[in-house]
């Protein structure tokens, strides 16, 4: 089974707290015998349908996952759709949500957008904003589970993570 299913359910349905995750993130990773195994079944099913939409999931100890956000409270997962490069060099517009997209696009900007919801759910999306993603001008990001759909509580993870890409 790829590892990532044991990193995502480390992120999306582990009890430890943020701090703990951390620790276990940035230690030896996570280890797949701590979760039942139809939590990961349930992460593997995911992240075989994020695969299948072309959406890549960056766990933080990858190299691939931006540097600068390893330094504040980051998410340990992120689903990325589009240039992961976008994250990294700080001139991309960091959008919170899709729709100031439209004038982005029209600016020819590269954006990245931060989703408040997980990209399995943002299905319509991904495949309005197919072009613009295969030309490398926008990223859709999303710290949240796969299959999340929208609320509050959300809302602030990504305003935070959108503080995060921004340098804040």
């Amino acid at each position: 089974m790829d590892d990532r299913a044991a990193w995502m359910a480390l992120a999306y349905r582990s009890a430890l707290s943020t701090p703990e995750m951390m620790r276990v993130a940035l230690g030896d990773g996570p280890d797949p015998a701590a979760f039942p195994p139809d939590v990961l079944a349930r992460e593997a099913a995911d992240l075989a349908a994020l695969d299948d939409l072309g959406v890549r999931v960056l766990t933080i100890a990858e190299s691939a996952y931006p540097a600068r956000l390893r330094e504040g409270a980051a998410p340990i997962v992120l689903q990325v759709a589009g240039r992961v490069d976008l994250l990294h060099d700080g001139g991309a517009e960091v959008l919170a949500g899709h729709k100031p997209l439209g004038a982005a696009l029209e600016e020819g900007t590269p954006a990245v957008a931060v989703l408040s919801q997980g990209l399995l759910t943002a299905q319509s999306l991904l495949r309005a904003l197919a072009e613009p993603i295969a030309d490398g001008q926008v990223a859709l990001v999303s710290a949240e589970p796969p299959r999340a759909t929208w609320g509050p509580v959300r809302d602030r993870n990504r305003d935070a993570l959108c503080a995060l890409l921004r340098g804040r």
